[in-house]
Protein backbone atom coordinates (compact mmCIF):
# COMPACT_ATOMS: atom_id res chain seq x y z
CA UNK A 1 0.00 0.00 0.00
CA UNK A 2 1.45 3.38 -1.00
CA UNK A 3 1.81 6.30 1.50
CA UNK A 4 -0.23 9.46 0.84
CA UNK A 5 1.31 12.46 2.62
CA UNK A 6 -1.95 14.44 2.39
CA UNK A 7 -4.10 11.77 4.03
CA UNK A 8 -5.39 12.53 7.57
CA UNK A 9 -3.46 11.04 10.46
CA UNK A 10 -5.67 8.29 11.94
CA UNK A 11 -3.87 8.69 15.29
CA UNK A 12 -4.27 12.49 15.59
CA UNK A 13 -6.78 14.06 18.02
CA UNK A 14 -10.12 15.02 16.45
CA UNK A 15 -10.35 18.69 15.41
CA UNK A 16 -12.06 21.02 17.95
CA UNK A 17 -13.97 24.31 17.54
CA UNK A 18 -11.91 27.32 16.40
CA UNK A 19 -10.33 29.35 19.31
CA UNK A 20 -12.35 32.51 20.41
CA UNK A 21 -9.54 34.14 22.43
CA UNK A 22 -7.98 36.19 19.60
CA UNK A 23 -11.43 37.48 18.60
CA UNK A 24 -12.29 38.46 22.20
CA UNK A 25 -8.98 40.27 22.65
CA UNK A 26 -9.52 42.11 19.37
CA UNK A 27 -12.98 43.35 20.41
CA UNK A 28 -11.71 44.42 23.86
CA UNK A 29 -8.87 46.41 22.33
CA UNK A 30 -11.28 48.12 19.94
CA UNK A 31 -13.62 49.06 22.79
CA UNK A 32 -10.76 50.42 24.89
CA UNK A 33 -9.43 52.44 22.00
CA UNK A 34 -12.90 53.84 21.32
CA UNK A 35 -13.30 54.87 24.93
CA UNK A 36 -9.92 56.62 24.98
CA UNK A 37 -10.69 58.45 21.76
CA UNK A 38 -14.13 59.43 23.04
CA UNK A 39 -12.76 60.84 26.29
CA UNK A 40 -9.90 62.54 24.48
CA UNK A 41 -12.32 64.08 21.99
CA UNK A 42 -14.56 65.38 24.75
CA UNK A 43 -11.59 66.89 26.60
CA UNK A 44 -10.33 68.48 23.38
CA UNK A 45 -13.75 70.00 22.73
CA UNK A 46 -13.85 71.32 26.29
CA UNK A 47 -10.33 72.73 25.89
CA UNK A 48 -11.29 74.47 22.69
CA UNK A 49 -14.21 76.10 24.45
CA UNK A 50 -12.17 77.33 27.44
CA UNK A 51 -8.44 76.48 27.21
CA UNK A 52 -7.42 78.49 30.28
CA UNK A 53 -10.14 77.04 32.50
CA UNK A 54 -9.03 73.55 31.47
CA UNK A 55 -5.55 74.33 32.83
CA UNK A 56 -6.95 75.41 36.20
CA UNK A 57 -5.30 73.38 39.01
CA UNK A 58 -7.44 70.76 40.68
CA UNK A 59 -9.35 72.24 43.60
CA UNK A 60 -9.14 75.88 42.49
CA UNK A 61 -12.34 77.91 42.18
CA UNK A 62 -14.23 78.45 38.96
CA UNK A 63 -15.02 81.97 37.76
CA UNK A 64 -18.59 81.61 39.00
CA UNK A 65 -17.34 80.54 42.42
CA UNK A 66 -14.89 83.43 42.52
CA UNK A 67 -17.57 86.04 41.83
CA UNK A 68 -19.81 84.38 44.44
CA UNK A 69 -16.94 84.56 46.90
CA UNK A 70 -16.42 88.24 46.11
CA UNK A 71 -20.13 89.04 46.54
CA UNK A 72 -20.13 87.21 49.89
CA UNK A 73 -16.96 89.03 50.99
CA UNK A 74 -18.38 92.44 50.08
CA UNK A 75 -21.64 91.67 51.85
CA UNK A 76 -19.80 90.53 54.98
CA UNK A 77 -17.56 93.59 54.83
CA UNK A 78 -20.55 95.92 54.60
CA UNK A 79 -22.16 94.25 57.61
CA UNK A 80 -18.96 94.42 59.66
CA UNK A 81 -18.38 98.04 58.70
CA UNK A 82 -21.93 98.78 59.83
CA UNK A 83 -21.23 97.06 63.13
CA UNK A 84 -18.01 99.06 63.50
CA UNK A 85 -19.88 102.30 62.89
CA UNK A 86 -22.45 101.34 65.52
CA UNK A 87 -19.79 100.32 68.06
CA UNK A 88 -17.83 103.51 67.41
CA UNK A 89 -20.95 105.60 67.95
CA UNK A 90 -21.73 103.71 71.15
CA UNK A 91 -18.17 104.25 72.37
CA UNK A 92 -18.46 107.97 71.62
CA UNK A 93 -21.76 108.19 73.47
CA UNK A 94 -20.31 106.25 76.43
CA UNK A 95 -17.30 108.57 76.54
CA UNK A 96 -19.54 111.64 76.47
CA UNK A 97 -21.77 110.21 79.21
CA UNK A 98 -18.71 109.44 81.34
CA UNK A 99 -17.43 113.00 80.92
CA UNK A 100 -20.79 114.39 81.96
CA UNK A 101 -20.90 112.03 84.94
CA UNK A 102 -17.41 113.12 85.93
CA UNK A 103 -18.41 116.77 85.74
CA UNK A 104 -21.47 116.05 87.88
CA UNK A 105 -19.33 114.30 90.50
CA UNK A 106 -16.92 117.25 90.53
CA UNK A 107 -19.79 119.72 91.08
CA UNK A 108 -21.31 117.64 93.88
CA UNK A 109 -17.92 117.14 95.57
CA UNK A 110 -17.43 120.93 95.48
CA UNK A 111 -20.91 121.51 96.96
CA UNK A 112 -20.31 118.93 99.69
CA UNK A 113 -16.98 120.55 100.57
CA UNK A 114 -18.50 124.06 100.62
CA UNK A 115 -21.48 122.90 102.68
CA UNK A 116 -19.20 121.19 105.21
CA UNK A 117 -17.28 124.47 105.55
CA UNK A 118 -20.52 126.42 106.11
CA UNK A 119 -21.61 123.90 108.71
CA UNK A 120 -18.37 124.34 110.68
CA UNK A 121 -18.88 128.10 110.75
CA UNK A 122 -22.50 127.72 111.88
CA UNK A 123 -21.46 125.25 114.60
CA UNK A 124 -19.01 127.84 115.93
CA UNK A 125 -21.69 130.54 115.87
CA UNK A 126 -24.20 128.31 117.65
CA UNK A 127 -21.60 127.43 120.24
CA UNK A 128 -20.73 131.08 120.74
CA UNK A 129 -24.41 132.03 121.22
CA UNK A 130 -24.67 129.19 123.75
CA UNK A 131 -27.79 127.91 122.05
CA UNK A 132 -29.72 131.10 122.57
CA UNK A 133 -30.14 131.84 118.81
CA UNK A 134 -32.94 129.79 117.34
CA UNK A 135 -32.21 131.23 113.92
CA UNK A 136 -28.63 130.00 113.95
CA UNK A 137 -29.75 126.59 115.13
CA UNK A 138 -32.31 126.42 112.28
CA UNK A 139 -29.64 127.36 109.71
CA UNK A 140 -27.35 124.65 111.08
CA UNK A 141 -30.06 122.00 110.86
CA UNK A 142 -30.92 123.04 107.29
CA UNK A 143 -27.27 122.85 106.27
CA UNK A 144 -26.87 119.43 107.85
CA UNK A 145 -29.95 118.23 105.94
CA UNK A 146 -28.59 119.77 102.74
CA UNK A 147 -25.23 118.05 103.30
CA UNK A 148 -26.94 114.70 103.77
CA UNK A 149 -28.83 115.18 100.47
CA UNK A 150 -25.69 116.23 98.65
CA UNK A 151 -23.74 113.22 99.94
CA UNK A 152 -26.53 110.91 98.79
CA UNK A 153 -26.49 112.53 95.34
CA UNK A 154 -22.70 112.24 95.25
CA UNK A 155 -22.88 108.52 96.08
CA UNK A 156 -25.31 107.97 93.21
CA UNK A 157 -23.15 110.03 90.84
CA UNK A 158 -20.03 108.09 91.81
CA UNK A 159 -21.86 104.81 91.24
CA UNK A 160 -23.08 105.99 87.84
CA UNK A 161 -19.55 107.14 86.93
CA UNK A 162 -18.10 103.76 87.88
CA UNK A 163 -20.75 101.98 85.80
CA UNK A 164 -20.07 104.25 82.83
CA UNK A 165 -16.34 103.57 83.13
CA UNK A 166 -17.04 99.84 82.83
CA UNK A 167 -19.38 100.39 79.89
CA UNK A 168 -16.84 102.61 78.14
CA UNK A 169 -14.12 100.01 78.61
CA UNK A 170 -16.38 97.29 77.19
CA UNK A 171 -17.44 99.55 74.33
CA UNK A 172 -13.83 100.35 73.46
CA UNK A 173 -12.97 96.65 73.45
CA UNK A 174 -15.94 95.86 71.21
CA UNK A 175 -14.89 98.69 68.89
CA UNK A 176 -11.34 97.35 68.79
CA UNK A 177 -12.59 93.86 67.88
CA UNK A 178 -14.95 95.29 65.26
CA UNK A 179 -12.10 97.33 63.77
CA UNK A 180 -9.89 94.22 63.53
CA UNK A 181 -12.74 92.29 61.93
CA UNK A 182 -13.23 95.16 59.48
CA UNK A 183 -9.56 95.07 58.51
CA UNK A 184 -9.79 91.29 58.01
CA UNK A 185 -12.92 91.78 55.90
CA UNK A 186 -11.16 94.42 53.82
CA UNK A 187 -8.26 92.07 53.17
CA UNK A 188 -10.64 89.24 52.27
CA UNK A 189 -12.56 91.51 49.91
CA UNK A 190 -9.36 92.76 48.29
CA UNK A 191 -8.10 89.20 47.85
CA UNK A 192 -11.44 88.07 46.42
CA UNK A 193 -11.54 91.09 44.08
CA UNK A 194 -8.04 90.38 42.80
CA UNK A 195 -8.88 86.70 42.25
CA UNK A 196 -12.07 87.65 40.44
CA UNK A 197 -10.28 90.17 38.22
CA UNK A 198 -7.61 87.60 37.43
CA UNK A 199 -10.36 85.15 36.55
CA UNK A 200 -11.97 87.70 34.27
CA UNK A 201 -8.65 88.20 32.51
CA UNK A 202 -8.35 84.42 32.08
CA UNK A 203 -11.86 84.38 30.67
CA UNK A 204 -10.90 87.17 28.27
CA UNK A 205 -7.92 85.09 27.13
CA UNK A 206 -10.06 82.00 26.63
CA UNK A 207 -12.74 83.87 24.71
CA UNK A 208 -10.09 85.51 22.51
CA UNK A 209 -8.75 82.09 21.56
CA UNK A 210 -12.24 80.82 20.82
CA UNK A 211 -13.18 83.89 18.74
CA UNK A 212 -9.97 84.19 16.74
CA UNK A 213 -9.09 80.50 16.37
CA UNK A 214 -12.42 79.33 14.99
CA UNK A 215 -11.43 76.44 12.74
CA UNK A 216 -8.53 74.58 11.21
CA UNK A 217 -6.35 71.57 11.76
CA UNK A 218 -5.01 70.68 15.17
CA UNK A 219 -1.60 72.10 14.28
CA UNK A 220 -3.10 75.30 12.89
CA UNK A 221 -5.32 75.83 15.94
CA UNK A 222 -2.36 75.26 18.24
CA UNK A 223 -0.29 77.88 16.41
CA UNK A 224 -3.24 80.28 16.44
CA UNK A 225 -3.71 79.92 20.20
CA UNK A 226 0.01 80.47 20.76
CA UNK A 227 -0.17 83.68 18.72
CA UNK A 228 -3.21 84.90 20.65
CA UNK A 229 -1.61 84.23 24.03
CA UNK A 230 1.56 86.00 22.90
CA UNK A 231 -0.54 89.05 21.99
CA UNK A 232 -2.16 89.06 25.43
CA UNK A 233 0.98 90.31 27.15
CA UNK A 234 1.56 91.16 30.80
CA UNK A 235 1.34 94.84 29.90
CA UNK A 236 -2.11 94.30 28.41
CA UNK A 237 -3.09 92.18 31.37
CA UNK A 238 -2.22 95.09 33.67
CA UNK A 239 -4.22 97.58 31.61
CA UNK A 240 -7.18 95.17 31.45
CA UNK A 241 -7.23 94.65 35.21
CA UNK A 242 -6.79 98.38 35.84
CA UNK A 243 -9.88 99.13 33.78
CA UNK A 244 -11.92 96.55 35.68
CA UNK A 245 -10.71 97.65 39.12
CA UNK A 246 -11.35 101.32 38.33
CA UNK A 247 -15.03 100.61 37.68
CA UNK A 248 -14.87 101.56 34.00
CA UNK A 249 -16.14 99.38 31.18
CA UNK A 250 -14.21 96.16 30.70
CA UNK A 251 -11.92 96.04 27.65
CA UNK A 252 -13.40 94.27 24.61
CA UNK A 253 -11.95 92.28 21.73
CA UNK A 254 -13.67 93.24 18.47
CA UNK A 255 -13.34 92.32 14.81
CA UNK A 256 -13.20 94.83 11.98
CA UNK A 257 -15.94 94.62 9.40
CA UNK A 258 -14.21 93.08 6.34
CA UNK A 259 -16.26 95.35 4.07
CA UNK A 260 -14.66 98.47 5.58
CA UNK A 261 -11.34 99.47 4.02
CA UNK A 262 -8.70 101.32 6.03
CA UNK A 263 -10.82 101.06 9.16
CA UNK A 264 -10.15 103.69 11.83
CA UNK A 265 -10.07 102.35 15.35
CA UNK A 266 -12.12 103.97 18.13
CA UNK A 267 -10.37 106.05 20.75
CA UNK A 268 -8.37 104.12 23.37
CA UNK A 269 -8.18 101.13 20.96
CA UNK A 270 -5.25 99.33 19.42
CA UNK A 271 -4.69 96.51 16.97
CA UNK A 272 -4.39 93.11 18.57
CA UNK A 273 -1.41 92.19 16.38
CA UNK A 274 -1.01 93.81 12.97
CA UNK A 275 1.82 91.47 12.00
CA UNK A 276 0.11 88.32 13.26
CA UNK A 277 -0.65 85.56 10.80
CA UNK A 278 -4.06 84.88 12.31
CA UNK A 279 -5.03 88.35 13.59
CA UNK A 280 -3.46 90.82 11.12
CA UNK A 281 -5.61 93.97 10.92
CA UNK A 282 -8.77 92.07 11.70
CA UNK A 283 -8.94 92.22 15.50
CA UNK A 284 -8.49 95.08 17.94
CA UNK A 285 -8.91 95.71 21.69
CA UNK A 286 -10.87 98.60 23.17
CA UNK A 287 -9.40 99.69 26.52
CA UNK A 288 -10.73 102.23 29.03
CA UNK A 289 -9.86 105.92 29.10
CA UNK A 290 -6.44 106.14 30.85
CA UNK A 291 -6.83 109.90 31.46
CA UNK A 292 -9.72 109.57 33.90
CA UNK A 293 -8.83 109.83 37.62
CA UNK A 294 -10.35 106.45 38.41
CA UNK A 295 -8.14 104.79 35.80
CA UNK A 296 -5.37 104.73 38.41
CA UNK A 297 -7.25 101.94 40.14
CA UNK A 298 -8.15 104.07 43.17
CA UNK A 299 -11.49 105.85 42.63
CA UNK A 300 -14.12 103.16 42.49
CA UNK A 301 -11.79 100.21 43.09
CA UNK A 302 -13.20 99.68 46.54
CA UNK A 303 -16.71 99.28 45.21
CA UNK A 304 -17.61 97.71 41.90
CA UNK A 305 -19.94 99.58 39.56
CA UNK A 306 -20.40 96.53 37.32
CA UNK A 307 -20.15 92.75 37.65
CA UNK A 308 -16.56 91.62 37.46
CA UNK A 309 -17.46 88.55 35.46
CA UNK A 310 -19.86 87.93 32.62
CA UNK A 311 -21.05 84.43 33.45
CA UNK A 312 -23.16 82.08 31.39
CA UNK A 313 -25.87 79.95 32.95
CA UNK A 314 -23.66 76.92 32.47
CA UNK A 315 -20.92 78.48 34.57
CA UNK A 316 -23.36 79.18 37.38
Amino acid sequence: MSYDPHAPDPYAAPPGPPSMLPRILSHAAALALGAVLGIGGARMAEYMEDPVAMSRPEGSLSRAQLIARLDAAEKARAEIEGQLATKSEEATQASTALQEAGQKVTVLETKVSDTEGEIKILELKVKKSQGKSAALQKQLEDKLSELETLKAQLDVALEQKAQLQVELKDSKEETRVAREETEDAKRETDDARIDAVNAKWEGFQSQAMVDICEKGSRSKLSKCRDEVLAGLSQERAGRFKQCVLSGQASPRLLKVDPKVKDAQLPKWSEWFNEAGKFTKKNWYIVFCDPTLPEASGNGNAARRSEPLLDLDDEEL
